[in-house]
């Protein structure tokens, strides 16, 4: 009888037990319910006054998004579109410029120029010939033809009686494009100079930059962040891996890319060495050592189209852990062709290597100068087309392959604004009024090799100066200039982890 009480008190100690844990959640569940309803916390996507902060784009996303996140009532995320005036923000810093030597046509350079200007990049200086000495009406453009005073001032460089350079001189094909590219890329020096730019980097108009790692979607902000201490920044270059062999607009359609070596875990990228190479001669089937900016200064020089040097000091220099410069090479079928008829060697494989720097554009080479065009178009879905799904799906699993989607956004969007048929339109109009005249007497007059702003690569004192450079700087002077590289093979890693073992 005298234990009842306590069997009692023991039931309803246990009853409030389990009620406090029913209602505590219910009541926490409550408490969150009012805090979403009344406002909450701020939505997770930071919000940046800089007007190319791009927030969305670090996650994939259909065309018809890209309506609406790039469309017109978007401003100021691309204040641009209406006429196309990029005045806006011109005061923002670093400036920064390309230098580029092409041939493209305008279908190409467009997006290109355009895209790039989205991500903070304030002016180009491009060196074209044939179809690209077409009228491109944007600030910010300079257009260089190649004309006799530009080769009667080049040809007076100090480039020429320098060694860095030297084993390009006098060969055909890349060989005379790599030596022209560096001899532009020493005008450009001097003009960015007088243009008042920070930083100048050297592309390929089938290379667009990546800004990824940085705060905002901005090469302006990648390069803002970087130490003041550094003078070349290195961009490791990611190739495209084309699906289709029918890509006609490689910016708006290819998605895809193979990640460089630098990006890479060793054991990642030799462990998935032989399936990544395609049955191709390297892992990339192009270059594979990167791009660089370089701070503007004193003695700035070339160091061949890929990298920058000093005539005084050797460069700090770093290289970033994850921007890139995505380079869409072969992405288009007529590609094997369009090359092909750019270079007059023989189609043999001694004297394709006097014409070509790469083993890759050797072999498509000689293809698309003997095969029939059903050959080749075999050749190029053997080694250029990634369509085996299941390959594709196991090479972005281990991170070997990479989804890039931003570019394609923009570009997009860009083009659906109408930016690009307007500047089209107006460069008709230009050549319909006056056929005789050119972009280089409009744009560059100032700035045209062999006036006053020009003259510092040439003259007898100039010349006087160089010597006494180089009398005092041969160990800076004298490196050889880097040519694009294959990236590492297997028997770099078998050597590097054979000389771990005997060590």
């Amino acid at each position: 009888m005298a234990s009842r009480p306590n069997s009692s008190f023991s039931s309803t100690s246990s009853f409030r037990l389990l009620l406090l844990l029913t209602l505590l959640p219910l009541t926490l569940a409550f408490f969150a319910f009012l805090l979403q309803w009344r406002g909450g916390p701020t939505d997770s996507v930071p919000f940046s006054s800089n007007p190319f902060h791009i927030p969305y784009l670090d996650h994939p996303f259909s065309a018809s998004d890209c309506v609406d996140v790039l469309g017109q009532s978007r401003t100021p995320v691309f204040p641009y579109f209406k006429d196309w005036n990029f005045g806006f923000g011109s005061d923002l810093r670093p400036k920064i410029c390309i230098v580029s030597t092409t041939s493209a046509g305008l279908e190409q350079i467009l997006p290109w120029v355009f895209y790039h200007k989205v991500i903070g990049v304030s002016d180009f200086f491009l060196f074209v010939e044939g179809k690209a000495a077409s009228p491109i009406v944007s600030k910010g453009v300079k257009v260089i033809n190649r004309t006799k005073d530009l080769d009667e001032q080049q040809a007076k460089s100090r480039i020429w009686n320098e060694t860095w350079l030297s084993k390009f001189f006098y060969k055909p094909c890349n060989y005379e494009l790599f030596v022209k590219q560096s001899l532009n890329m020493e005008v450009a020096i001097v003009m960015s100079r007088d243009a008042g730019m920070d930083w100048i980097i050297h592309l390929d108009t089938d290379e667009l930059i990546h800004p990824a790692g940085a705060r905002e979607y901005s090469v302006r902000q990648l390069l803002a962040d970087v130490p003041e201490d550094v003078d070349t920044v290195i961009f490791p270059n990611y190739e495209s891996s084309v699906e289709r062999d029918d890509i006609k607009e490689p910016f708006t359609e290819v998605s895809m890319f193979k990640k460089n070596y630098d990006h890479l875990p060793k054991y990642v990228y030799f462990g998935n060495y032989i399936v990544a190479t395609h049955g191709n001669p390297n892992y990339f089937i192009t270059y594979g050592n990167g791009k660089s900016a370089a701070r503007i200064q004193d003695h700035l020089r070339p160091n061949g189209a890929h990298r920058w040097h000093n005539y005084m000091k050797r460069p700090n220099e770093i290289k970033l852990d994850e921007a890139a410069i995505l380079h869409y090479t072969y992405t288009k079928f007529s590609d094997l062709t369009s090359r092909r008829d750019r270079c007059g060697c023989k189609p043999t494989k001694e004297d394709v290597k006097r014409c070509f720097m790469l083993e890759f554009d050797r072999s498509a080479f000689i293809i698309a100068s003997t095969a029939t065009e059903e050959e080749m178009l075999h050749w190029y879905r053997d080694h250029v087309v990634w369509n085996n799904e299941a390959l594709n799906l196991k090479l972005l699993k281990w991170g070997v392959f990479t989804r890039i989607y931003s570019p394609m956004a923009i570009i997009q969007g860009l083009r659906e604004s109408g930016v690009f048929s307007s500047v089209v339109q107006s460069a008709q109009a230009i050549l319909s009024q006056d056929k005789s005249s050119s972009v280089e007497n409009s744009n560059s007059s100032s700035n045209r090799p062999g006036t006053d702003s020009s003259r510092k690569i040439g003259g007898e004192e100039s010349q006087a100066t160089i010597r006494r450079i180089l009398e005092m700087n041969d160990n800076f002077s004298g490196d050889s200039a880097i040519p694009p590289l294959p990236p590492p093979v297997l028997d770099d890693f078998t050597l590097e982890y054979s000389e771990r073992l005997d060590s």
